[in-house]
């Protein structure tokens, strides 16, 4: 097979590896009072289902690291994806097993999360940017299809279909994966000893510290966002459906935006630059959205802001770790270390903020105390450009 051949197989690859890490999530929640209905589940149920992934995410994400090393970055994939497959498709007959099912989907999607960056590094490393770009982008695009294709389908088919059509881009991965091609010259049995030696100077590098913290914060507004926006938009008057469109917008604002950002990576002028605009973004997305009241227009305009600031946070973030791992095994200590800490924070954000928000009694200060955070985010992120600032021009 010709090098270009292996490349689109490769890129398609990444699209569909980046498919895998939102589908069977985000396919959830537009279906949560379908499900309810049909398996008789409460509120805290459903939001005990929606907070398993994450979970999953923060405290299985060192872990995957060590079995990367362990058994490979192929067979690593390969246990990802039909353990995905298995887990989503039979998940949907029962209570228990939606729940069981759902802890197996974490894990898998926690693996695919860690494994991302190292195979990038470990096949393409000269492509990275563009490949952070494709897979971040992607990512965010078929997040957002997800949401919007759910309830359509289930009425057409029943949300128990839907959730295994969801199966379908493990499936085109494993395939692809099959016709990828050779291995790059990377032994893991070789580097295991060095990956041992090298673990406790993981944990020394202020720049993985500072990355870490930067995630976690980035995660934590996000996800927080994602949460209550909806809920922000209705308490100025705005009517659901209308509230629901801007939420659309702020779905999908971000993904071009997220396809170019790791461009900016590769100098430190670009990191100053995108962290300047991320702090603008943050601050005024957020500043209309609670202050905005009931004017459509501005609403839109929030509603793009923190969707274009959020996905390049999270761009930003993912294409951090390639750029500071010197190697695959690097990319996937490294990544597990980062994606723990984001997904711990951003496991509590939603739940912290809606009890400030019960608290006060209003969104108001809720939201100030999440523009507050966002200042301290962007804080994090100068200092660790500076801790990078060797490794980029």
């Amino acid at each position: 097979m010709s090098n270009s051949r292996k490349g689109i197989n490769f890129t398609f690859m990444i699209f569909m590896l980046s498919a895998n890490l939102r589908l069977a999530i985000t396919g959830i929640p537009p279906l949560v009072s379908t499900i309810q209905s049909s398996l008789g589940l409460t509120n805290g149920q459903m939001g005990i289902l929606t907070t398993i992934p994450l979970l999953c995410f923060a405290f299985l994400s060192i872990l995957v690291s060590r079995l990367i090393n362990r058994i490979g970055t192929s067979a690593t994939l390969q246990i990802a994806l039909l353990l995905l497959v298995i887990s989503n498709t039979l998940r949907v007959y029962t209570t228990w097993s939606l729940f069981a099912g759902t802890i197996l989907v974490g894990v898998a999607i926690a693996m695919l999360n860690v494994l991302m960056p190292t195979l990038i590094i470990e096949w393409h490393p000269e492509q990275s940017a563009k490949l952070n770009g494709i897979y971040t982008s992607s990512l965010s695009l078929l997040s957002a299809v997800a949401g919007a294709i759910a309830v359509p389908i289930a009425k057409s088919v029943g949300w128990q279909f839907t959730i295994q059509i969801f199966s379908i881009p493990a499936v085109l991965a494993f395939i692809c994966w099959l016709f990828v091609g050779k291995k790059p010259e990377w032994h893991p049995t070789n580097n295991k000893d060095v990956a041992k030696e090298d673990r406790p100077k993981h944990w020394q590098k202020p720049e993985i510290w500072m990355l870490a913290m930067f995630m976690g914060m980035q995660s934590f507004i996000f996800y927080t966002l994602v949460a209550w926006v909806p809920s922000v938009l209705t308490s100025h008057g705005i009517s659901a459906s209308v509230a629901g469109l801007l939420f659309g917008v702020f779905q999908l604002a971000g993904v071009p935006f997220a396809y170019f950002v790791p461009r900016a990576t590769q100098s430190k002028t670009g990191l100053i630059t995108l962290m300047t605009l991320l702090f603008i973004g943050y601050l005024s997305g957020m500043g209309i959205l609670t202050f905005g009241g009931s004017n459509v227009i501005l609403q839109v305009i929030a509603c793009a802001l923190i969707g274009i600031t959020t996905s390049a946070s999270f761009s930003l973030s993912l294409t951090m770790i390639s750029v500071i791992s010197d190697t695959p095994q690097d990319a996937g200590t490294i990544g597990g270390m980062v994606q723990a800490a984001g997904y711990l924070l951003a496991s509590i954000g939603p739940t912290l903020i809606g009890v400030l928000e019960g608290t006060f009694g209003g969104w108001t200060p809720a939201m100030l105390i999440l523009m507050s955070l966002s200042v301290i985010t962007i804080a994090i992120g100068f200092v660790m450009i500076r801790a990078v600032g060797r490794r980029v021009s």
